[in-house]
């Protein structure tokens, strides 16, 4: 796996270093994924937030003002928690999902 770069992902307790990998490398696991989510829709004063469940509930990602059949894969991090994808609307970043550990 190559190593591109390091950034910090702030959380509520503390911050966490995250490794961007290859976008390649998990494309089609975020697609299928994204396949098989469960959605929320909310309306809100910012427009539609779409929250992504997987199929036991647990929210794993979410989208703000885009359609879940308009998204694309953006880039891809190794967090301590999985690996967490952005997804783009355009050249929007509008949202993430997290495949996992």
């Amino acid at each position: 796996m190559e190593v591109k770069s390091r950034v910090w992902h702030f959380v509520e307790y503390g911050e966490f270093p995250l490794e961007e990998i290859d976008v390649e490398e998990v494309r089609e696991d975020a697609l299928t994924l994204l396949g098989r989510v469960k959605v929320e829709r909310y309306e809100t004063s910012r427009g539609t937030v779409l929250k992504l469940l997987d199929e036991y509930g647990n929210y794993i990602g979410k989208v703000v003002g885009c359609e879940l059949s308009s998204v694309t894969i953006g880039s891809a991090y190794q967090t301590p928690f999985g690996v967490k994808v952005t997804l783009d609307c355009g050249d929007k970043l509008v949202g993430w999902l997290y495949l996992g550990v």
